[in-house]
């Protein structure tokens, strides 16, 4: 049934020329033997109206239209994308959740509309975003531009970022996210997708991102949703070996594709040459010495899509082939947890010419920054001291919203520069610290914004962690347990007394359980033990007297006897 309702969806969609759904799956080889696995779910449309929906999400196109979004941008990660080790991706993001979205329509009501968007998005992906307050909130002005069509032009005062560092990503959130797409987890590549086996990843990123673009056939702007996972798996850590399958590492294969979608593509790129390489099966085409495409929609030729890929060279392992132009490290220095620190980012530019970045960094207001401690210097080579070549600075305000520092850096070639600022923790109010208080706090990633040749990078660093000042939560925590049991204790005994019924029964009714049947034994041979005693000490008074009495006759004979002596 289900899969005839596909098809009548996909005769439907398919006489709209607009309408275009496809399905991605690209693996990349990356050194120390890992395999990155994106996949990509695009669907384009103009035909967006609020009673009919065909290939487009109903819950999340309603969210557009409701609240006037033109753009939005979600991602929920697990792990850290290492560039040093893997080089750079098109789909990194920061560790935990991040939210952001363009907005249209009057200014004047967009803090209202994003908190909406921000609670109705958290309900569709059972993600907590609903806990991205103001104090979480910015608009930067110089970074995170829109990537699609605004009516905006770029304008700041329409945009709302926000990061969540805490965020966990499990199955609570990919339920719901494949629920998005037209067919679910029943056909296509998402039927690729196994829960048990995707959370045992190195690295793990979902992704929603929304954007209007101008499409061919469209009678006017076009909505673009794509919705793209990224998983890093070890091979050797799953198998014991390098070479992985379908089945080692997804644990499933391909076995029917998608009938909405118009085409579902597998990619599969290596670090060595295909001539170092057996692949299966042989049904693809090749694009370069280290690059095919397998076209899962002639699926029928070898009904099973299982793709297997062995290495002939068992020993080899390849690193990059050329280091990344730009690496970005952020960490925290503090002589002990409660004292004064300095959040510092590292910057290392290992090409032989300058690279021009834009720095972007968070800092919640309960971190006091000092701006007059910012330094930049070189570090390598020489020491040098630096400077911002233009920077944008809104400062904090306590339970408003955080520090926001962005400005223009220049990394001179072959070198490292370092960026500080100091700090001093604050303490909060009982009620403000989290359920593991003595955990700590991470602050959001740095992002850094730089041109590669073409190519735009965003590059996104760690999240510290910070450990704030914490009260002596044992007192409330033992005060609360004393408090409670005495009121358990005495509101239970008054209820007890105050809701039965007392009533008189004899003593042989009463069902003795098995404790007040050993109570009762124990109790009967205490009595009996007690009786015996009782007896042996009355036979042991009643000898006493008697011997007593005896005494006392023989006493009275004896003064008789000499009385009659005395008279004779």
């Amino acid at each position: 049934m289900f899969y005839v309702t596909i098809c009548l969806l996909a005769l439907t969609t398919r006489v709209s020329s607009f309408e275009r759904y496809s399905e991605n799956l690209d693996i990349i080889h990356l050194p120390g033997n890992k395999v990155n696995t994106v996949f990509s779910f695009t669907s384009v449309s103009d035909n967006v109206n609020r009673q009919h929906f065909d290939v487009l999400p109903r819950s999340l196109v309603s969210i557009l239209l409701n609240y006037l979004v033109e753009e939005l941008h979600l991602s929920l990660t697990q792990g850290l994308w290492r560039d040093n080790l893997w080089g750079y991706s098109a789909h990194s993001a920061p560790p935990g959740g991040q939210f952001l979205v363009w907005f249209g329509g009057p200014l004047d009501t967009i803090n209202e509309r994003w908190v909406n968007v921000r609670n109705s998005i958290s309900g569709i992906t059972c993600a907590s975003l609903s806990a991205l307050s103001s104090e979480d909130t910015i608009s930067p002005k110089l970074s995170l531009k829109p990537v699609g069509l605004t009516s905006t032009k770029g304008d700041s005062r329409y945009m709302r970022y926000g990061v969540s560092p805490f965020e966990v990503v499990c199955t609570e959130n990919l339920t719901p996210w494949l629920k998005l797409l037209p067919c679910g987890s029943s056909a296509g590549l998402a039927s690729l997708l196994d829960a048990s086996k995707l959370y045992d990843t190195t690295y793990h990123s979902l992704a929603v991102n929304v954007r209007r673009v101008s499409c061919e056939g469209c009678s006017g702007p076009g909505w673009e949703i794509q919705l793209t996972l990224s998983l890093v798996f070890s091979p050797p850590q799953l198998s014991g070996r390098k070479d992985w399958s379908f089945r080692t590492m997804l644990g499933k294969t391909l076995v029917h594709s998608c009938p909405v979608s118009s085409s579902t593509m597998v990619k599969v790129r290596t670090l060595e040459p295909l001539d170092a390489l057996e692949i299966t099966p042989t049904e693809y085409e090749i694009i370069s010495d280290r690059e095919i495409v397998y076209d899962a929609q002639n699926i029928t030729s070898f009904k099973i899509l299982n793709v297997y890929l062995r290495f002939k060279n068992k020993e080899i392992t390849r690193g990059l082939e050329e280091k990344p132009a730009l690496l970005a490290h952020t960490y925290i220095s503090r002589v002990s947890s409660s004292s004064s620190g300095h959040i510092v980012s590292v910057f290392t530019n290992s090409r032989d010419q300058d690279i021009k970045i834009l720095y972007l960094q968070t800092i919640p207001w309960y971190l006091r920054a000092y701006i007059h401690t910012m330094k930049i210097e070189q570090i390598l080579p020489e020491s040098k001291i630096l400077q911002f070549q233009g920077m944008s600075l809104t400062l904090a305000k306590d339970r408003s919203h955080p520090y926001t520092l962005e400005g223009i850096l220049t990394v001179p070639a072959d070198s490292t520069i370092k960026f500080s600022i100091q700090f001093d923790p604050l303490m909060l109010r009982w009620n403000e610290y989290p359920p593991d208080a003595h955990h700590g706090r991470s602050i959001p990633s740095g992002i850094v914004t730089f041109r590669d040749g073409e190519q735009v990078l965003r590059l996104y660093t760690e999240s510290p962690l910070v450990y704030l000042p914490t009260p002596d939560f044992s007192m409330p925590f033992n005060v609360l347990c004393l408090v409670s049991t005495v009121i358990a204790i005495v509101y239970g005994s008054i209820f007890s007394l105050t809701t039965k019924d007392l009533v008189c029964i004899k003593e042989t009714e009463v069902k003795k359980g098995l404790l007040l049947q050993l109570v009762t034994a124990i109790r009967g041979l205490l009595k009996k033990e007690r009786a015996v005693k009782e007896g042996e000490k009355r036979e042991t008074d009643k000898c006493t007297v008697e011997e007593k009495t005896e005494s006392k006759a023989d006493e009275v004979c004896d003064s008789e006897s000499n009385e009659t002596v005395k008279i004779k």
